[in-house]
């Protein structure tokens, strides 16, 4: 099996580590490849996806004017799948929901460039209705 570094700040590794005690994996190595797994699990159930879906993305970034025009013109770009934005500001940072009907691979595309927006934290989740 191949092995891999990698560096992470302290502050990551004793969160790391706190949650794995906690999650009962007797080794970093052993949470790190569940984590892969379900990384790619994840990415790959996304990119498989086909039709039209209803979808929400959530971003979290700190409140700064050139995040919240980047964010806005791409909004305005998407316009005819964006169904409704809710926003919070708490403290320094912007809370955004955005729900979203349409075409896949228009949803899939404004959450890549959203997602490539430095100090933006981007998900996104199907919503199923039956």
């Amino acid at each position: 099996m191949p092995i891999i570094s990698l560096q992470i700040s302290d502050d990551l590794l004793d969160r790391f580590e706190k949650v794995r005690n906690l999650s009962g994996f007797n080794s970093k190595s052993e949470a790190l490849r569940d984590s892969i797994i379900n990384f790619i699990e994840k990415h790959e159930k996304f990119e498989n996806l086909k039709g039209y879906k209803i979808m929400a993305i959530n971003l979290v970034y700190p409140f700064k004017s050139v995040i919240i025009d980047q964010i806005s013109d791409l909004c305005s770009k998407f316009h005819q799948i964006i169904k409704t934005i809710t926003d919070w500001r708490i403290a320094e940072k912007k809370i955004e929901l955005i729900l979203l009907v349409g075409e896949i691979e228009l949803i899939k595309d404004l959450y890549k460039q959203l997602a490539k927006i430095k100090d933006v934290i981007c998900s996104i989740r199907e919503i199923i209705i039956d």
